[in-house]
């Protein structure tokens, strides 16, 4: 088989016109925006209501917690008295058992001209 050049002789042939249909037709309907509503006089009023009702809580909330800081201010502040009467109360009994020690009583008694007789001591405590 031999080729004879056949696509040289192919000559296209025309089709007939196809009328053009759009797929979507354009819509007829007009869409109209909603307006929108204006505000009532009793809408306003409840609006300014409620933001002065928020102000008010934002207020009592700062001055809560400056209430609160300064309370646990005093707090520490009575915390550190205790701790400093605790330890002089320390220091104290330790001074007071330091004194209450038998021989600076009985070097005491020798500073003195006096003698300590174990018979007639007594120790009282409350």
């Amino acid at each position: 088989m031999a080729q004879n050049n056949l696509a040289t002789q192919f000559q296209p042939q025309a089709f007939p016109e196809q009328p053009t249909v759009p797929l979507h037709s354009p819509s007829t309907q007009v869409v109209t925006k909603p307006k929108a509503l204006p505000v009532s006089k009793f809408e306003k009023c409840l609006c300014t209501l409620g933001g002065l009702i928020l102000l008010g809580m934002m207020l009592m909330l700062v001055s809560t917690k400056i209430g609160v800081s300064t309370t646990q201010q005093h707090l520490q502040d009575v915390e550190t008295k205790i701790t400093k009467l605790e330890n002089q109360n320390t220091s104290d009994r330790q001074t007071i058992n330091e004194l209450m020690n038998r021989s600076r009583l009985e070097k005491v008694a020798k500073q003195n001209g006096m003698t300590l007789s174990n018979s007639k001591v007594r120790n009282v405590n409350k």
